[in-house]
């Protein structure tokens, strides 16, 4: 195995930064914080990771209501993918499901009373992993410093 640039270090300073070091690392945290959350989640509250982020994204949005192809497009899952989840979640009486007024073929995804209520317990446990493997290991400065950074990479990676 190869080292890292940013982690092979020369008599001569330091390396160059090399940004597929950051992106690897992103990743690893990432893919650490969301196998930790679905587990936490299904053990605690019976859901998954991607049914916390619908219901999440459903109640961040106007009258907690969104199009399907939206709540796809925000969750980044596929239309069917999407479609088979509001359906487990509509079975369970988290979300309703409507037409569209605007458009016969669309239908909306609506977040229900008791789909509230499961995403304010998955909230907590939610935010116990957070503070668990971020919060707990950054000081407040590097936590805020950590959301600049990423918000920064939000707004330049978003897609008009």
């Amino acid at each position: 195995m190869t080292p890292s640039p940013s982690s092979n270090p020369t008599r001569h300073g330091p390396q160059p930064v090399d940004a597929r070091e950051a992106w690897h690392r992103l990743l690893q945290v990432s893919s650490r914080v969301l196998r930790e959350l679905d587990s936490s989640l299904d053990r605690d509250e019976r859901m998954s990771v991607s049914e916390f982020d619908v219901l999440i994204t459903l109640d961040n949005a106007p009258d907690r209501r969104l199009r399907m192809t939206d709540l796809a497009r925000a969750t980044m899952l596929s239309s069917g993918g999407m479609t088979r989840l509001v359906g487990r979640l509509e079975a369970r009486g988290l979300v309703s499901r409507e037409p569209d007024a605007g458009d016969a073929r669309a239908f909306r995804a609506t977040l229900t009373e008791s789909g509230q209520a499961a995403l304010a317990r998955a909230r907590i446990t939610h935010d116990q992993v957070i503070a668990g493997l971020i919060a707990a290991h950054l000081t407040p400065p590097s936590v805020k410093s950590l959301e600049d950074v990423l918000g920064t990479l939000v707004r330049a990676t978003r897609r008009p």
